[in-house]
């Protein structure tokens, strides 16, 4: 394998053309798009660092242990075709490497790690109380390096899918900027992005509590159910729903279900980093049903969606505007 051409991929320094020839060869070859995606979650370590000069000695680092990747324990999440592998964070390192990239602050004396997702990438790690996380694109938590305190909470910015270690002595509190998710030991996803106008949390197993901090709403969400939170009308509602569709995203997929064009559009924009304009706000209201997966490009998705609603497109660079017939 050519270490210095993947090197340049993952920095984004390739031409389209040596891009192309360099996933070609690693879609041709199964061990060395395995070993392409373990070397993807180092880089990905490596770009979280808190600061350019942090950044400079994690790649450093990275190039200086890359070689020696093999055997090492690691955790790969299903592969995008265009970015080979999902980013993982709770990956095994040295430790001068993991120091480069966490961001310490000493709070009542616990250390608290913030980790922020790319668009295009996803994310699993282990919290020192055995939780399990699966962080989506353009994503953020901040959670401390170890709970010492009687709750176990953890701040959320987008979304994610905790699997909560049990320990009822100790709630486990997902804080987000409308909604609290309270649970001991259960399996749940919560979306919680800033700059949409609701939080949802739904419930795959156990128990979970949510609480809104704004009008002190408290309400139980059983198994099956999804609930909503208005951010405008600062109501929760729930309803029952189908678990798997709202988990998809960590399996490779992205399931939806009569979902307005401009809901899919958002999750578009979080994966290929894309803006998206409406010449006809009419447009964000059509709705849709259907399946999309990673390995797609998003001109093969873009084609399905249009050619089903009938609805014409074009793209420049970033940019893709969406117009009727």
């Amino acid at each position: 394998m050519d270490y210095d051409q993947l090197s340049k991929f993952f920095a984004g320094e390739l031409t389209p053309k040596e891009k192309k020839s360099l996933l070609d060869s690693l879609e041709a070859n199964e061990e060395h798009l395995e070993e392409a995606a373990k070397l993807k979650n180092s880089w990905a370590a490596a770009q979280l660092a808190s600061s350019p000069f942090d950044a400079e000695i994690a790649r450093k680092g990275w190039k200086k242990f890359y070689p020696n990747i093999n055997g090492k324990k690691y955790v790969v999440l299903p592969r995008w075709r265009v970015a080979v592998a999902a980013a993982v964070a709770g990956i095994i390192v040295a430790a001068s490497f993991v120091s480069a990239y966490l961001v310490h602050q000493e709070v009542t004396m616990t250390a608290y790690h913030s980790l922020s997702v790319p668009a295009g990438q996803y994310v699993q790690l282990t919290l020192a109380d055995g939780s399990e996380i699966w962080l989506n694109s353009c994503s953020k938590i901040v959670y401390p390096e170890r709970f010492t305190s009687a709750t176990r909470v953890i701040q959320l910015e987008g979304e994610g899918l905790f699997k909560v270690a049990s320990d009822v002595k100790r709630p486990f509190i997902v804080k987000t900027d409308k909604l609290d998710v309270i649970a001991t030991g259960t399996q749940f996803n919560v979306s919680a992005y800033p700059n949409e106008n609701r939080v949802s949390a739904t419930l795959i197993e156990g128990v979970v509590k949510l609480h809104s901090a704004t009008n002190g709403i408290d309400f139980k969400l059983n198994v099956g159910q999804i609930a909503v939170y208005d951010k405008m009308t600062q109501q929760i509602s729930a309803q029952n729903t189908d678990t798997d569709m709202h988990i998809s995203w960590i399996h490779g997929e992205y399931q939806f279900r009569e979902m307005p064009l401009e809901e899919i559009t958002k999750r578009l924009t979080r994966y290929f980093n894309l803006t998206f304009v409406f010449h006809d706000e009419a447009l964000k209201q059509r709705k849709f049903t259907g399946t999309f997966y990673n390995q797609q490009s998003i001109e093969n998705i873009l084609q399905l969606i249009m050619t089903s609603g009938k609805i014409q497109y074009t793209m420049e660079k970033d940019t893709v505007i969406v117009f009727s017939h």
